[in-house]
């Protein structure tokens, strides 16, 4: 899912949002897919897009789908894009997606949950999931993390807001735990570690290196305490 998110949380999530015969779909910021294929699974009557930039991820995605079987595979597409927001734009789909995306809107949260509201017909579901501060984070923290005080809202409160905001209803909005966040911060330093260890000759080699201690000192000094990670439903009014 290429976030904070265990695989129970997901089941959960894809389960009570339920799609009905002709339902369709769109996710921004499709990752590898992981999404959209469970979701696909468990409502055998719904159709799927992913928008991705990431060429690599889309290869993935579309692997995961044929893995999942033709069915699956005949009901999602994975687009790579540069401009995701163009191709939802004006649409009317049963449920419009965005998990840690918010860099299609240019890294604001409060445009990428209204382009979702605006691509998701009345009465229709969508789910966003990102940041949000849950105590106060320390200026130089912020400032060597290279992040801006207002880039993220504050607390389940200021998350609803953002939907509310956009003119929908909060259906409901969970925060991933410690235990989460601890997985995916140590799934992306192995990552790293991995990959440098395979790659000794590579020239980006210590700067990736570099910054996945930046990211791990970072985690272990303050945003371990101060960020989470919220994921969202909400409804478009009838």
């Amino acid at each position: 899912i290429l976030g904070p998110m265990a695989d129970g949380r997901l089941v959960a999530l894809v389960a009570r949002t339920p799609l009905a015969a002709g339902d369709h779909v769109l996710e921004v910021g499709c990752g590898k897919g992981a999404f959209l294929v469970a979701l696909l699974g468990r409502w055998p009557r719904a159709t799927a897009e992913g928008f991705d930039r990431n060429p690599w991820f889309v290869a993935d995605a579309r692997v995961a789908a044929a893995a999942a079987g033709p069915d699956i595979a005949r009901r999602v597409s994975f687009v790579e894009t540069d401009a995701p927001g163009a191709l939802v734009d004006d649409r009317a789909a049963a449920m419009t997606v965005a998990m840690g995306a918010t860099g299609a809107f240019e890294g604001d949260q409060a445009a990428t949950v209204l382009a979702l509201a605006r691509a998701t017909r009345p009465g229709g579901v969508v789910v966003f999931a990102d940041g949000l501060w849950l105590r106060e984070p320390p200026a130089d923290g912020l400032a060597a993390f290279g992040m801006a005080r207002d880039e993220l809202v504050d607390g389940v409160e200021g998350f609803a807001g953002l939907g509310i905001d956009a003119g929908l209803e909060p259906l409901d909005i969970e925060v991933v735990d410690e235990a989460e966040w601890d997985a995916y911060e140590a799934s992306y330093a192995g990552a790293v570690h991995a990959w440098a260890a395979a790659n000794p000759a590579d020239p980006d080699r210590a700067g990736f290196l570099a910054r996945a201690a930046a990211m791990r000192a970072s985690y272990a000094a303050w945003r371990r305490d101060a960020f989470g990670y919220a994921i969202g439903r909400f409804r478009v009014p009838t």
